[in-house]
């Protein structure tokens, strides 16, 4: 990867994870042990959210940060900074009428809320590394920078567009709240096929998911 932001960040995270381990001279550093932040498997709306396993934790979360395990965005600056795919806890569980799927993240980064929110509004539209033209577009449909919460609408387009009478390529609707306090960040994606908003229901019960991994991940008086 040659962005040079992506390289700091990444020795930042070092950092940051070794830092919050437990651990005394002599004694190899623990990993940071997220799992007691992860929002519970019951609080998922249409049936219980399952752990990730550790194996495909690095491409899920590339997927839903849009940040390629190879290349970079097009433009370069829409690469997301990296999260710690190590520490991260992950939880899948099935989405509503949409039949879609939900997933809620607890990770560790080194990016600042602002500058997470800042490339977001500076990319409304890219190219997403590793593919053959699929094209992303963003809208911040709500923030408080204040608070360190945002919601995004985000439309996918996998493909090129069609020759004239061909097939459109399939598109895919991510409707995402994230949340970040310090080097702790939270996300709740409802991920679905096609083009068409949430009904009022669905969106209600995934904001509903999104308040409980937030308040597993930021406990009250934390």
């Amino acid at each position: 990867m040659r962005v040079v932001t992506g390289v700091k960040v990444v020795a930042a995270v070092a950092v940051v994870v070794a830092a919050a381990a437990c651990s005394v001279p002599g004694e190899a550093v623990r990993p940071v042990d997220l799992s007691a932040k992860a929002a519970p498997a019951a609080a998922f709306p249409y049936g219980p959210g399952q752990a990730i396993g550790s194996a495909q934790v690095a491409g899920l979360l590339a997927d839903l940060t849009f940040r390629p395990l190879r290349g970079e965005n097009d433009p370069a600056d829409c690469t997301p900074a990296p999260v710690d795919t190590d520490t991260a806890q992950v939880r899948v569980g099935p989405g509503g009428t949409a039949q879609g799927t939900l997933t809620a993240v607890v990770v560790r980064t080194a990016e600042p809320f602002d500058d997470f929110l800042g490339r977001l509004r500076r990319c409304p539209t890219f190219t997403l590394g590793g593919t053959v033209g699929t094209t992303v577009t963003t809208e911040v449909a709500a923030a408080d920078a204040g608070a360190g919460t945002v919601e995004i609408e985000r439309r996918i387009t996998m493909g090129p567009p069609p020759a004239t009478g061909g097939t459109p390529p399939p598109r895919t609707s991510v409707t995402e709240f994230v949340a970040q306090r310090g080097n702790l960040r939270v996300y709740v994606q409802n991920r679905r096929a096609g083009d068409g908003a949430l009904g009022a229901e669905e969106m209600t019960a995934t904001r509903g998911l999104f308040d409980a991994a937030r308040a597993s991940a930021f406990p009250a008086g934390s």
